[in-house]
């Protein structure tokens, strides 16, 4: 297997991401170029360096003479972001439904059956975690780097949600009807149909008014 050679920009870039994936950044952060330089040990040019891949990937706002802010996620732009995602996440599918073995089938079940359990019983996000590898499953057997890494991107989005301010019988609702799309994708996977899964995936489970889940 080749070593992909990963330079130390590309350790920040992760770094800053895991802070904001994980909430220790919240949206409106200003990001400390001097903190995050003496939390890894590294100079201000791969921290600098990383914030602008951030800032143009649109994990960030520059802002002149200021600095670097998480980017809050607008009603506008989770609309694009869903719009760009599901074409690539059903592409993915179809590029993938050859590939997927009888184990990453049940894979997707048992993944499927444990984030029915999260919500059950209030774990969202576990759900999140979950519903990643769910994605993860079959978006990594496209066969396409490119692809998968395009995916990748846009779905840190989606773990970025904070679940406190919203109601919680919308709340239960949305994520038992998006894990009903789960089970219909582990369905077509199941009768190799690439074109359906495509389809679904694409206009179904990532439709407009899912883009709601990227705005709470």
């Amino acid at each position: 297997m080749t070593n992909v050679y990963r330079s130390l920009k590309d350790h920040v870039y992760d770094y800053i991401a895991d802070l904001i994936d994980g909430g220790s950044l919240a949206d409106d952060h200003k990001i400390s170029e001097q903190q995050i330089c003496d939390a890894l040990g590294v100079s201000r040019t791969p921290v600098r360096e990383a914030l602008i891949q951030l800032a143009a990937d649109g994990y960030l706002e520059n802002v002149p003479r200021k600095g670097f802010y998480v980017k809050r996620v607008t009603e506008d732009s989770a609309r694009e972001i869903v719009e760009i995602i599901g074409p690539l996440d059903g592409r993915a599918a179809l590029l993938a439904v050859d590939a997927m073995t009888g184990d990453d089938i049940a894979q997707l079940q048992f993944l499927h059956g444990s984030m029915q359990l999260a919500i059950d019983k209030g774990l969202y996000k576990k759900y999140d975690d979950l519903q990643h590898d769910f994605h993860d499953c079959y978006v990594g057997k496209c066969g396409n780097m490119r692809l998968i890494g395009f995916v990748h991107q846009l779905n840190r989005y989606f773990m970025k949600r904070e679940y406190a301010n919203v109601d919680a019988a919308d709340l239960d609702a949305l994520l038992r009807k998006a894990n009903d799309e789960h089970a219909e994708i582990v369905r077509l996977f199941e009768q190799h149909d690439g074109s359906a899964l495509q389809r679904y995936i694409r206009d179904v489970h990532w439709s407009i008014e899912n883009a709601k889940f990227l705005v709470w």
